[in-house]
């Protein structure tokens, strides 16, 4: 039984160590008139695929380098804005202390929890924030000591 997938050879097919049309034999001048043989094209090739995969790796390397320095500044950079933050919600803190000690003489006035952090405040204004802290604990402090006489 013959397998149906396979199919005889055409009248045309290439014999084995027959010569292909337009290939080069060994030692045969090139149509440029030169006398590169297969052998000498083959190590040129093999040569360009060598530096090539060198030139690759050099460049893998030190691409490899500036994502880990890359990568050592964003985590020098996370380090500091946490430490900042800290910082930050530390002074914020302390404002909250201060205001809540101006108004604890006050009995009408229920001070309520400590405030919460605000996800969507901007970290390079937090200067500005915290400029805004002291005008206002100045205000509360003032409105305190004009209330003083009333809760004698």
């Amino acid at each position: 039984m013959t397998d149906p997938q396979w199919h005889p050879e055409p009248d045309n097919a290439i014999q084995p160590g027959a010569m292909q049309p337009g290939a080069m034999q060994a030692g045969a001048v090139g149509a440029d008139g030169g006398g590169t043989s297969a052998a000498a094209r083959y190590k040129e090739i093999i040569g360009l695929a060598r530096s090539a995969a060198e030139e690759l790796r050099a460049w893998e390397q030190a691409r490899e380098r500036q994502l880990y320095a890359e990568i050592q500044a964003a985590e020098e950079n996370v380090t500091a804005a946490g430490e900042a933050e800290e910082a930050m919600a530390d002074r914020a803190r302390r404002w909250w202390s201060m205001a809540r000690d101006n108004v604890a003489r006050l009995s009408w006035l229920d001070v309520g929890a400590d405030p919460e952090p605000v996800p969507t405040a901007r970290g390079e204004q937090a200067s500005r924030y915290a400029d805004d802290i002291r005008p206002a604990y100045h205000e509360l402090t003032q409105s305190v000591l004009k209330l003083s006489w009333r809760a004698r």
